[in-house]
C-alpha cells in the first residue's frame, strides 16, 4: 500500500464548475482499486496550466522550491524537508495536463520523482511509467497538452485582436472616463462616455480644466477627496456601477496624472508588453495600430489632443517642487522672497506662523541679514498694497490655444510606410492577393501623408482676455489666503522682506530678485511689493483691439 497525493487543477472556475469533483473521484477511484491510500490533495482552482507545479499555490506546498533550479547540495537538503515532500509515495491527477500543459514541466517533475523514489500516475491516460514505451506515450501525451494551450492562447489573442479592430468592448478594467454598453442588436460591448450617474467623465473634464489653468495635481487631488461620492475612483466607480459597495477608495496626485497620461481618454487603446532590451525582460506600453498604421479608436475620446497635450505638459511642469502650488503650504509660495534672493518659506512659531528666508533650511546665514516675519503681517501687507495699486484694473486670464502641428502624424505616417516596405521585403504579401493589399495599404498611407503635409500648421499661443471683472471685485468673493495667493503669482506680484523700513529702497534692491524690471514698487513696513507696471497697459492693449475691430 503506497501513499497517494492527487493533484486537482482548473484554469478557469464559475458556478456551474464540476470538473474538481470529477478529478477527485477519479483519483480517489483509482487509489481504491490499487489498494492505495490518498493523504491528501492538491487542489489548484483557476490556476493556468503553463504555470510551473512548483510555483502553483498548493502544488508548491508539495514539492521542494529546488526543483528545476541549479542550487548547492546543501539547499537541496534543506528545500525537501521544508516542504512536504516526504508525506506521499505517488503523484496521481486524472490526466497529465492536470500536472502541467509544458512538456519541459512534465519531464522537469519526473526526473525528480525518479531521483527522489517517487512515481506518477495518471488514471485516464492509463501509460505505464515504469517502461520506457511509458515515457515515451508520456511526452508526447505532454507535447499534444502544450500545443492545446497554444492554441488556447491564440484563440484568446486572436478574439482579442477581432473586438479591439470592431471597436468593441474586449472586458477588464474599464478606462476612467467611460463605462461599458450594450451595442445595438446585442452584438457584444463597447465603450460610451460616462456622463451621468458616477459621471466620471465629468470628472475627467474637470481636472485637466484645473490642471491646464496652473492648479497643482495634489491639490486637485484632495479637493476631488472633499466629495468621493461625486467625484469617485476608477476602482469605486466600478464598484458602484456593479452595484457593489465602494472600498472607498482616495484620489492621490499619482493615480490622478495616471489618468490624465493614458491615452485611453483619446478613445485610444494601450498595451503593455514585455520586450527584450539588452538581454532582459522590461514592459513597455504602446498605442495600438489600425490596418492604417495610425492609433486606432475604440471610442468617441473624451478631450482634445490639445487639451490632453496641455495637461500633461503642466503635470511636467509640476513634477519639480519648486513649481508647486499645494493646498496646506505657503499661501505666498513664489511670490514672498527674501533680499537675498531666497525664496521665503512659512514655518511655525511660537505665537503664529512665520515666513523665514529659505537660507535658513540650510543653516547658513542670510547674506543681507533678513529677519523673519508674522505670516499674517507679510499676507495683510502684499494685500493692501496690491489692492491699493491694482484694485481697480480689469482682471485678465491667460487662455492656452492649442496649435495646429501635423509633424507627429506625418512622422507616424512615415513610419508605417517603413514598416509596410519591410514586411515586403521580408517576404510577406508575396501571392498575388497579398501584393494587391500592399498596394492598397500603400496608397491610403501616401494619401493620407500628403493630405498632412498639404494643411497649415498654427503654432501654440496664449490668449489674453478681459474677464469683465477687477481684482477688487475679484477679492470680495475669495475665501482664504491660498486663493489669493494663486491671483497674486497669476498677477506677477513679488514681495521682498527686508530686515528693516524699505521707505528707502532703491531700484536696484527692488529688482533684484530674479531680474524682474518694470514693476512699480509699492512699500508697507518692512515689505517691498513689487506690481507689474503693466497690468493695467495689459487691458488697455486688448480694449485698442477691440474698438479697431
Amino acid at each position: 500500500m503506497a501513499r497517494v497525493l492527487g493533484v486537482v487543477r482548473l484554469s478557469r472556475v464559475s458556478d456551474e464548475t464540476t470538473s474538481p469533483e470529477r478529478q477527485r473521484r477519479s483519483i480517489q477511484r483509482w487509489a481504491d482499486q490499487e489498494g492505495h491510500v490518498v493523504v491528501g490533495w492538491v487542489e489548484d482552482i483557476d490556476v493556468s496550466g503553463g504555470v510551473e507545479p512548483w510555483k502553483r499555490p498548493e502544488f508548491g506546498k508539495w514539492l521542494p522550491s529546488t526543483i528545476g533550479k541549479e542550487v548547492g547540495a546543501i539547499e537541496h537538503r534543506i528545500a525537501p524537508e521544508e516542504s512536504r515532500a516526504d508525506e506521499y509515495d505517488i503523484l496521481c491527477a486524472s490526466r497529465i495536463d492536470r500536472l502541467s500543459r509544458r512538456v519541459l514541466h512534465v519531464h522537469t517533475l519526473l526526473e525528480w520523482c525518479e531521483k527522489n523514489g517517487k512515481e506518477v500516475a495518471t488514471v485516464e491516460d492509463g501509460i505505464d511509467l515504469t517502461t520506457q514505451m511509458g515515457k515515451l506515450l508520456l511526452s508526447l501525451i505532454a507535447s499534444f497538452a502544450e500545443g492545446e494551450l497554444e492554441a488556447i492562447k491564440a484563440r484568446a489573442k486572436s478574439s482579442y485582436h477581432h473586438l479591439v479592430k470592431e471597436g468593441r468592448w474586449r472586458g477588464g478594467r474599464t478606462p476612467y472616463g467611460y463605462r461599458e454598453e450594450k451595442q445595438e442588436g446585442g452584438d457584444g460591448w463597447t465603450l460610451v462616455p460616462d456622463d451621468y450617474g458616477t459621471d466620471t467623465a465629468g470628472t475627467l473634464h474637470e481636472i485637466v480644466r484645473r490642471l491646464i489653468e496652473g492648479e497643482s495635481a495634489n491639490s486637485i487631488a484632495q479637493s476631488l477627496n472633499e466629495d468621493t461620492s461625486k467625484t469617485p475612483t476608477s476602482l469605486d466607480a466600478q464598484m458602484i456601477r456593479s452595484g457593489k459597495p465602494p472600498k472607498g477608495s482616495r484620489w492621490t496626485a499619482a493615480n490622478l496624472s495616471q489618468v490624465v497620461r493614458s491615452r485611453s481618454v483619446l478613445g485610444q487603446m494601450e498595451v503593455t508588453e514585455e520586450v527584450m532590451v539588452d538581454g532582459r525582460k522590461v514592459k513597455r506600453t504602446r498605442v495600438v495600430q489600425g490596418a492604417d498604421g495610425q492609433p486606432l479608436q475604440r471610442a468617441e475620446p473624451l478631450i482634445t489632443q490639445g487639451e490632453w497635450e496641455s495637461a500633461n505638459k503642466k503635470l511636467d511642469e509640476n513634477t519639480s517642487r519648486r513649481n508647486g502650488n499645494r493646498r496646506g503650504g505657503s499661501p505666498l509660495l513664489r511670490v514672498a522672497f527674501c533680499t537675498c534672493g531666497e525664496p521665503a518659506y512659512l514655518g511655525p512659531g511660537r505665537n503664529w506662523p512665520y515666513y523665514r528666508c529659505a537660507s535658513r533650511t540650510t543653516h547658513k546665514p542670510c547674506p543681507t541679514g533678513s529677519k523673519s516675519i508674522a505670516a499674517h503681517t507679510l499676507e495683510d501687507a502684499v494685500e493692501e498694497a496690491f489692492l491699493l495699486a491694482a484694485g481697480d484694473v480689469e482682471i485678465v486670464r491667460r487662455v492656452f490655444r492649442p496649435g495646429v502641428d501635423h509633424t507627429r502624424d506625418i512622422e507616424e505616417t512615415n513610419r508605417a510606410l517603413a514598416d509596410l516596405r519591410e514586411d515586403r521585403e521580408a517576404g510577406l504579401y508575396s501571392g498575388e492577393l497579398g501584393r494587391q493589399e500592399y498596394r492598397e495599404a500603400y496608397k491610403r498611407l501616401e494619401a493620407r501623408r500628403e493630405q498632412l503635409v498639404a494643411q497649415p500648421t498654427r503654432p501654440d499661443a496664449w490668449e489674453e482676455i478681459p474677464t469683465g471683472e477687477t481684482y477688487r471685485e475679484r477679492w470680495s468673493k475669495l475665501a482664504t489666503r491660498h486663493e489669493k495667493g494663486k491671483e497674486l503669482r497669476a498677477a506677477g506680484v513679488k514681495a521682498i522682506v527686508h530686515a528693516e523700513s524699505v521707505r528707502g529702497t532703491t531700484a536696484a534692491q527692488a529688482k533684484s530678485v530674479d531680474g524682474h524690471d518694470g514693476m512699480g514698487q509699492h512699500p508697507v513696513g518692512r515689505v517691498q511689493v513689487l506690481i507689474p507696471s503693466d497690468l493695467k497697459q495689459r487691458v488697455r492693449n486688448i480694449a485698442a483691439v477691440r474698438s479697431e475691430d
